[in-house]
């Protein structure tokens, strides 16, 4: 762990967490209850369990909470101007919660690849990467500042999954649903038509395309995203809670289905 990215005293997290709310708040204040302050307080107590289920160092750690509060401060589903955004929070890191340039890069990437459009674009240059055995090496970098880097860029793949999977199971089981209904509601999305089938394979820009998603149920989104979570949990702990919020999310379509034919 660099010293950058060491812990901070507990009183020092406890002002940048109150500071972070107090931010976040007036940040998503046009939020629908899909996306809104009680979401990020259930992602955030589900990220601090997180990162001491999978033993983070206590500097990492306190940056998953941060991340946690934070992420909806740029949701791109609700964004006008996405870049106006993401300048704002580093200006809020910076100025707000005065974290090293170390703890910003950690935040930030979490925060700006836990989506589901970030998942689709990995799985995209996997895809393209397959039979390639291309080996990519810093060149020119000192033995101390490759070091550094590397440290860097593990915290941040450790803060990624604890928030990824904190997010996922917001997104799945009676939360989940209850979530998946609020937000359709909220865009007037058609709850079911099964003359609409879900969008396979789906690319991130295709995910993201706001006008594409608004000609899709709400119902499919079950198929398209959250269906799909369970397989992609990071973390042991996300991946043992996600099984049971999978099977009730899969037991409600089945009763869904039935009742909408008339059967039950």
């Amino acid at each position: 762990m660099t010293v950058a990215l060491s812990a901070a005293p507990a009183g020092v997290q406890a002002t940048r967490v109150q500071t972070a709310t107090a931010w976040v708040k007036q940040q998503i204040a046009a939020h629908d209850s899909s996306h809104d302050w009680f979401h990020i307080e259930r992602v955030t107590n589900a990220a601090r369990s997180l990162a001491a289920a999978e033993g983070l160092p206590e500097g990492e750690a306190q940056l998953a909470e941060l991340a946690a509060l934070l992420h909806e401060s740029m949701d791109h589903k609700y964004s006008a101007d996405p870049a106006a955004d993401r300048s704002a929070l580093l200006a809020f890191l910076t100025n707000g919660l005065h974290l090293t340039a170390e703890q910003q890069e950690v935040v930030l990437f979490a925060i700006e690849q836990s989506g589901f459009k970030e998942e689709l674009a990995r799985q995209q240059a996997q895809q393209a990467q397959q039979g390639s055995s291309a080996e990519h090496q810093q060149v020119g970098a000192g033995a101390g500042h490759q070091q550094q880097a590397q440290q860097v860029q593990q915290a941040q793949q450790r803060v990624l999954a604890v928030l990824q999977d904190a997010d996922r199971l917001d997104a799945i089981g009676a939360i989940g649903i209850a979530r998946c209904l609020t937000f359709g509601g909220r865009f007037n999305r058609v709850l079911h038509d099964p003359e609409v089938a879900p969008r396979q394979a789906l690319t991130k820009e295709q995910y993201a395309d706001k006008a594409a998603a608004a000609q899709q149920t709400t119902i499919n989104h079950f198929h398209e995203k959250l269906l799909k979570i369970k397989g992609l949990m990071r973390t042991a702990a996300g991946r043992r809670l996600a099984e049971e919020r999978h099977a009730y999310m899969e037991q409600f379509l089945e009763r869904f289905h039935k009742e909408w034919q008339g059967q039950a």
